[in-house]
């Protein structure tokens, strides 16, 4: 139950960890960030064998925070709120999906809200500011528990301290608060809105979770669907953890794979990128009225980019990750970040979301990339110990998926990793192995040749649905420029 949501004012000393208003220019877009500390109380659950929620602990006080980013004019709203699972897996909030589609959410004059996911970024925000932060708690109601067996295992780790189990009546709750016109809503005064649940990487699994045990329980969708879509990234379809020390499923060795699914009543789209899709075995897309689902590959791609990781977060954003003494990730790797644009994918399948949801406009198919079984794991080069591998062209780069120029006109070849200086990977980070000037000019001519193919292949994908007219030109300007920076 949320009992208050107090918003939390901005000044030159004090201002939200992971704020945007500056970076994004919101003076100049006529948009407006605030702050809010949304309190109440809290089950705990434990699942049953239908993966249902079973309480273990009632009622637990709790303090988390909503980053929202709105348009100052009510006029421009969309009708559309996005709701983004914080990624809590560097133990920061990470708002990626904002920081891929910032742009069309601002233009499309969309409402966003970050809400932290995880008691695992709390000692991140008060080393940021303690005063600011101090009363955010996802304190552990329950520690007398004896640790999980994978306490110290597993990507994410187990901190005694918090319980990450917290979060599902927080996310419920919400989403129901925000079909309200309660003097709590927080955006109440812009009247009847679409809501669309988000998460990025280990966010996703939230969503799986969210799916399969709460959003079709008849509390939550009595009076209407508790999220009219779903947008997950970068992930697959494993269930969150149901709480703090349930056991957490293994990542990689995969082995021979199978088909996953997901779906639900109301739309889902999962895009990946080649870091997961030899994980995200998704069996297809579906049209049946129960369940609604799309998967969209991205190939010349990986979990994180030059742009999302690196541009996105200088001056302030950098500064502040060092205040926390937190690093971008690529610190210490061999060769140059991987810097194919595919935040105009993520536009347009935000963009035929809202329409499956509000107008039942399927969005569009995709190909996946292609793929094939390596049996012997000694041949296989994923730093995971997948027993598949993307298949490649000629350059070196994955086939099939979603096509754009960057992957149709390459001015290098793309790797879904990185090797650190120090001999160890960086599973999410790739780089890119840059043709020489000889090969390019061998290839593509001159650089007007290699403009006209850029065009054609993003006309190509315009006219498939997988980029937005809105983002043509940039997009033609951002990769002519690195074919350039290159020496074509």
């Amino acid at each position: 139950m949320i009992k208050d949501i107090k918003h939390i004012p901005v000044t030159k000393e004090s201002y939200p960890f992971a704020m945007a208003a500056e970076k994004c220019e919101f003076d100049k877009i006529g948009y407006i960030e605030d702050e809010y500390f949304m309190s109440g109380t809290a089950n705990v659950y434990d699942e049953d064998g239908d993966n249902k929620p079973v309480p273990i602990y009632m009622d637990a006080p709790y303090t988390t925070r909503l980053l929202i980013r709105r348009p100052a004019n009510i006029k421009r709203f969309s009708g559309n709120v996005v709701i983004e699972i914080l990624n809590a897996s560097a133990m920061i909030d990470i708002d990626r999906m904002w920081v891929n589609s910032w742009k069309f959410f601002t233009r499309n004059g969309d409402i966003f809200i970050g809400i932290t996911s995880k008691g695992h970024v709390v000692d991140s925000l008060k080393r940021f500011d303690i005063e600011r932060y101090r009363d955010i708690s996802w304190d552990n109601p329950m520690p007398e528990r004896p640790a999980p067996q994978n306490a110290r295992g597993g990507p994410f780790g187990f901190l005694p301290q918090f319980e990450s189990g917290l979060f599902w009546d927080m996310v419920v709750d919400l989403a129901k608060l925000l079909r309200t016109d309660s003097k709590l809503n927080p955006i109440a005064e812009y009247g009847k809105s679409y809501l669309f649940l988000t998460g990025w990487s280990q966010s996703g699994g939230y969503i799986a979770r969210i799916l399969n045990s709460f959003a079709y329980l008849p509390d939550n969708c009595k009076g209407g669907p508790l999220f009219d879509g779903y947008l997950t990234a970068g992930s697959g379809n494993s269930e969150a953890p149901m709480n703090a020390y349930s056991r957490m499923r293994p990542f990689g060795r995969g082995g021979i794979p199978n088909s996953s699914v997901m779906g639900g009543k109301e739309p889902v789209i999962a895009v990946n990128t080649e870091s997961e899709n030899r994980f995200a075995f998704w069996y297809g897309d579906f049209d049946h009225p129960e369940f609604k689902f799309r998967t969209w590959q991205i190939p010349a791609s990986s979990h994180d980019t030059r742009y999302n990781l690196i541009e996105y977060y200088e001056g302030r954003g950098e500064e502040d990750l060092k205040r926390i003494e937190i690093s971008n990730g690529w610190e210490g790797c061999e060769g140059l970040p991987i810097d194919c644009p595919y935040e105009p994918i993520f536009n347009a399948a935000f963009h035929h979301l809202y329409n499956w949801a509000r107008y039942g406009i399927p969005a569009p198919r995709a190909p996946k990339i292609e793929t094939e079984i390596v049996i012997d794991l000694e041949e296989s080069t994923d730093p995971f110990g997948s027993f598949v591998v993307n298949r490649t062209d000629v350059f070196g780069n994955a086939l099939g998926g979603i096509r754009h120029p960057a992957a149709d006109c390459p001015t290098g070849t793309y790797y879904s990793s990185s090797r650190r200086a120090d001999g160890t990977v960086q599973a999410m980070f790739g780089h890119v192995i840059v043709f020489p000037p000889e090969k390019l000019k061998a290839i593509y001519g001159d650089i007007d040749n290699y403009r006209a193919l850029v065009t054609k292949s993003t006309d190509d994908a315009i006219s498939k649905g997988f980029i937005l007219p809105e983002d043509r030109d940039e997009l033609i300007e951002r990769v002519v420029a690195t074919a350039v920076e290159r020496g074509l």
